[in-house]
């Protein structure tokens, strides 16, 4: 695949050679041996053939980059850790700005902050913090790239607890569309600040992080699984519980098979082991009649956050639909159960987690990150075989259909797949309108477009 323009003819051969002068870090195209490798996303079913990656060494290569794409008006992607669930890290034909060679971090102990560039992996960035038994929220899967993870808000274990990532994000450095660099901070480009918290991709490449430290210890962490017979029923008692759950406490739900029958399981996090998180966590065990798993334990919080490692795998293909629920509706857990029984692949999953606690402090448009309470819910088919796209896709989306009923409209942007337009705008919600606005002042040309797009504003 030739690097090509946005209406589809060829960038001159010398135009691409007089890029790779400018840069320090290496252009890679199909005729280099590394191509193939590169140009590999975590989600195969949407893996693309670019036209050249500039896997970029510093912020003077972002902006190289940028303007070189915007001068030859090249489609423009930006990938780290290359996670998304619709593949929006790379582009047909088109330039992709990889940074995951940046992976700087230094963590000051004494101010509980750390500086970090985006192309750091969540596990490269918790052991380097919890070497001083410092945390912040982040993925719950340590192969996840702390770039994206931070521009779509940032939900971990610790999010109930210590907050979103974005609300303990300090400032970042931004790559314009101009090929300006802003630091934007709460009194340094507050209008970028609030944007860039929960707005993806859309106003620039970001090149450092600085974020706000917690202290962290060991955390209690548990595995439930009851008949899914019971599902309603545990559902409607999960419910009740987390009314009234501690904010270091994280529930979450999700389908699986023990001894090959289905069941309903119940996973937990409480991650202060010095505030009775056993007294807490202990009426779990309680929600069913009698649980086929009960596995609880201390663990290091490094462990915690590769613990769902395995459950999606680099490589696979995957197609997802994800949603908010206000409450958990007994009623919309049993869908979830009866679709989990029906899927094609035994490598799907269907689950949500508890959302509020500190990050329901802030109101909704405190940051462009507007779902802060309820649920979030994700029904994800996974499969190996191309040949078993149509299949999946439909199924994913018929058990999206069935539970819409019981939705709040809303989902979380890191979350969403190629759902569309309308899904964007639900992402945001009230939000929507000012970050149009910003979209329109810092990108009015659309240069960052491989997203989850914000349209500017007319």
């Amino acid at each position: 695949m030739r690097l090509t323009t946005s209406q589809g003819a060829s960038v001159p051969e010398s135009a691409v050679i007089e890029l790779r002068e400018r840069l320090r870090g290496p252009v890679i195209t199909e005729e280099d041996q590394e191509y193939p490798a590169a140009k590999a996303i975590w989600n195969a079913y949407f893996e693309r053939r670019p036209g050249a990656i500039v896997r970029v060494q510093g912020a003077a290569d972002v902006i190289t980059a940028v303007r070189f794409a915007k001068e030859h008006d090249i489609l423009l992607a930006v990938t780290g850790g290359g996670h998304c669930f619709a593949g929006t890290g790379s582009c047909e034909g088109g330039l992709v700005i990889d940074t995951s060679a940046l992976k700087g971090i230094r963590v000051d102990p004494e101010r509980r902050t750390v500086q970090a560039q985006p192309g750091l992996l969540q596990g490269e960035f918790d052991a380097e913090t919890m070497h001083f038994g410092l945390a912040v929220t982040g993925s719950q899967e340590s192969y996840i790239g702390i770039g994206g993870m931070t521009l779509g808000g940032g939900l971990g274990w610790l999010g109930r607890y210590r907050g979103l990532l974005v609300d303990n994000l300090l400032s970042a450095d931004i790559v314009l569309a101009s090929g300006e660099v802003r630091r934007a901070g709460p009194e340094d480009d507050a209008d970028l600040f609030w944007a860039i918290r929960g707005g993806g991709g859309n106003f620039g490449v970001a090149t450092a992080f600085e974020y706000k430290l917690h202290p962290q210890g060991d955390c209690l962490a548990g595995l439930l699984a009851f008949p899914v017979a019971e599902t309603g029923a545990v559902a409607r008692r999960l419910g009740e519980f987390n009314e009234s759950a501690p904010d270091a406490l994280t529930t979450s739900f999700a389908f699986l098979t023990v001894d090959g029958e289905p069941a309903v399981g119940l996973g937990y996090v409480h991650a202060d082991t010095s505030a009775g998180a056993e007294e807490a966590v202990a009426p779990l065990a309680g929600l069913g009649r009698k649980p086929l798993l009960n596995h609880v334990g201390r663990m290091p919080y490094l462990a915690v956050q590769r613990m769902l490692d395995d459950n999606t795998v680099a490589g696979r293909r995957l197609y997802a639909r994800s949603f908010h629920m206000a409450e958990l509706h007994p009623e919309a857990v049993e869908v979830l159960g009866d679709g989990y029984a029906s899927n094609p692949s035994p490598l799907s999953l269907v689950g949500g987690g508890l959302m509020g606690g500190v990050m329901a402090q802030l109101p909704p448009d405190a940051t462009a990150f507007p779902h802060r309470e309820g649920y979030l819910v994700s029904v994800l088919s996974q499969w190996e075989d191309e040949s078993e796209d149509e299949q999946n896709i439909r199924w994913t989306q018929d058990v999206y259909e069935r539970v819409l009923p019981y939705t709040t409209g809303g989902v979380y942007v890191n979350h969403l797949g190629d759902d569309g337009p309308q899904r964007v705008g639900d992402a945001y919600g009230v939000n929507y309108p000012r970050l149009r606005a910003l979209k329109a002042q810092y990108d009015p040309e659309n240069v960052f477009r491989v997203n989850h797009n914000i349209l500017p504003a007319d």
